[in-house]
């Protein structure tokens, strides 16, 4: 009878714990690391370091009527509503086939602080820590809006760097309810009353 696959994969503490010991170790020279690679549904990404906050486990996760379809829902994380995305749906992309063991874990990665916003993505495999020159810069395909470039590695997987800053900027994102839904603008209310 197999292990389960548990066993044999690091814990989430003790992964934090070195991605952490990793950074300290930086701190005094250029960052070497720049990107935390993450997937989501077999597409892969590479999550700025400076944009990206914790790492948790999910929570209770409530659902969130008449919003996109790439809103999961709202949880709370350290005392803060959080909005947890499908980003591979957010961004347009079609899903791939997974190419792992069939592990159902879950990983929410919140954004940092510094953004603004209470959000977080969803993936499902933690890829470690990445570096340019694991990279080349795929200027072949045009990027879709929220993603700064397309990479790939040496064996020609394709990753997309995340703009978690564009997100944080973006309407469509701060705005996630269905058009059916959303707030009019203050220049349709003003029409309006000067219509009745």
């Amino acid at each position: 009878m197999t292990e389960p696959t548990t066993a044999v994969r690091p814990s989430l503490q003790a992964f934090q714990d070195e991605l952490a010991r990793k950074l300290a170790e930086s701190a005094d020279r250029p960052l070497a690391s720049g990107w935390l690679g993450v997937s989501w549904q077999g597409v892969r990404a590479l999550l700025p370091l400076a944009q990206a906050g914790e790492i948790f486990h999910p929570t209770l996760l409530q659902r969130v009527p008449h919003t996109q379809p790439w809103v999961l829902g709202v949880t709370s994380l350290r005392g803060s509503l959080t909005l947890v995305v499908d980003w591979v749906r957010y961004l347009g992309l079609p899903r791939q086939t997974c190419l792992h063991d069939g592990d159902d874990t879950v990983y929410w990665i919140s954004f940092s602080p510094s953004l603004g916003l209470g959000a977080a993505l969803c993936v499902d495999r933690l890829l470690g820590l990445r570096t340019s020159a694991d990279f080349v810069v795929d200027e072949t395909e045009q990027c879709p809006a929220g993603v700064r470039q397309l990479c790939r590695d040496a064996q020609g997987q394709r990753w997309l760097e995340l703009d978690l800053i564009a997100w944080a900027q973006s309407p469509a994102f701060l705005d996630p309810r269905l058009p059916a839904f959303a707030r009019p603008s203050p220049m349709s209310d003003a029409v309006r009353s000067r219509d009745a």
